[in-house]
């Protein structure tokens, strides 16, 4: 990058000026900063948009067990004899109405009737109805951090007023800066998050209106509750181990899934900043000095002169030359850099006879071939 014009304006000034300039500085500097920064955890998202099919897996074929319902009806309305039927009457013979002690028949007043009905209340099953109901409950908690996303909000301003006297000259600066920045969904691609969100919903939904779901609501099961008991079921399965895994996430989980920083100050500043913003406003007004009809700028002499001194003041720091010795190198020194500069003028000159004579016997030549 090309240096800044100011920036050699500023080098090609005397230490004089600017040092005067920066003593006779007043300013006063005032800050004001309105930093939020809101990031939003997704990391349940992710996990949940990965496991679900292991929910739907145990949906598709859940575990079932048999219950024996027993009663003791009269024989018309008995549906079937079992063999336990048969057991439970000898062991009950108050309810033998007749005994034919030539046949052997015996007649029942009452028999033992057993129905057999599939369930789906198991323990297992429960755990399962439980953990849809936490996923279901959380997503409906969280659905709006999702939707209004991560942000972050940076805005500063700073008003800088400042004065300062060269001679007879006052010069002052006012100046206000402000800066916004907003910026929404960050660190994250939103409409992937969306799209994963939408998914899970999708799932949930169908999860409430499967068999298992509808079975259990209707018979008012109680939720499990932590911790969860280690059947064979849930130590093997893989599906369960996936549940589990879920269930374990959401317990630990914090209720607030996101972080949030903030910093809203304001102050009057008297440190680095006021200090570059001083340095600034000297910039300034000697960019600006450049309109000056009564040029103040530094001539190429005077530059030179300053160069010299500079030059004259270290070599009498560091060495003991009387003003003779020091008049001799400076015309030795004059008289060699005076000799390279007349020879390098020569062959500067010489370079460009050489060449304007080969252009004109280049000419010649052309002329004869167009004649």
């Amino acid at each position: 990058m090309e240096t800044l014009d100011v920036i050699d304006t500023f080098k090609n000034t005397n230490d004089e000026l600017k040092n005067n300039f920066l003593d006779s500085l007043d300013s006063k500097m005032e800050v004001k900063i309105d930093y939020e920064k809101k990031e939003i955890d997704y990391s349940w998202i992710d996990l949940l948009y990965e496991n679900v099919i292991y929910i739907d897996n145990i949906l598709r074929n859940p575990k079932k067990f048999i219950i024996n319902e027993e009663e003791i009806v009269k024989v018309e309305l008995a549906k079937k004899v079992t063999v336990e039927s048969i057991i439970h009457l000898t062991q009950h013979t108050n309810l033998i109405q007749d005994f034919d002690q030539k046949t052997n028949d015996v007649t029942p007043s009452k028999i033992l009737n057993i129905n057999k009905e599939e369930s789906l209340d198991t323990y297992e099953n429960r755990f399962i109805y439980t953990l849809i109901k936490q996923i279901d409950t959380f997503v409906n908690q969280h659905e709006n951090d999702i939707v209004n996303g991560s942000y972050c909000y940076d805005e500063k301003e700073i008003k800088y007023n400042a004065g300062t006297k060269l001679d007879n000259e006052d010069i002052k600066i006012s100046l206000s800066l402000s800066s916004n920045n907003k910026e929404k969904n960050i660190n994250v691609s939103y409409e992937d998050v969306k799209a994963k969100l939408k998914k899970i919903k999708m799932e949930i939904a169908n999860f409430m209106n499967s068999e298992l779901m509808i079975s259990l609501t209707k018979l008012h099961v109680s939720q499990v509750r932590p911790p969860i008991r280690k059947t064979n079921v849930i130590l093997k399965n893989p599906n369960f181990q996936k549940a589990e895994q879920l269930w374990n996430f959401f317990m630990s989980y914090d209720k607030y899934n996101f972080t949030l920083q903030k910093d809203n100050k304001e102050y009057i500043e008297n440190g680095i900043l006021k200090q570059q913003f001083d340095e600034s406003f000297l910039l300034n007004y000697l960019a600006m000095n450049s309109l000056s009809k009564n040029e103040k700028k530094v001539s190429y002499e005077k530059t030179v002169t300053m160069s010299l001194n500079k030059v004259i003041e270290m070599l009498l720091d560091n060495n003991e030359l009387d003003k003779k010795r020091f008049n001799e190198i400076i015309n030795e020194e004059y008289s060699s850099a005076n000799e390279k500069i007349k020879n390098r003028d020569k062959i500067i000159l010489s370079t460009f006879e050489e060449k304007f004579d080969k252009i004109d016997e280049l000419i010649k030549e052309a002329c004869l071939i167009l004649n």
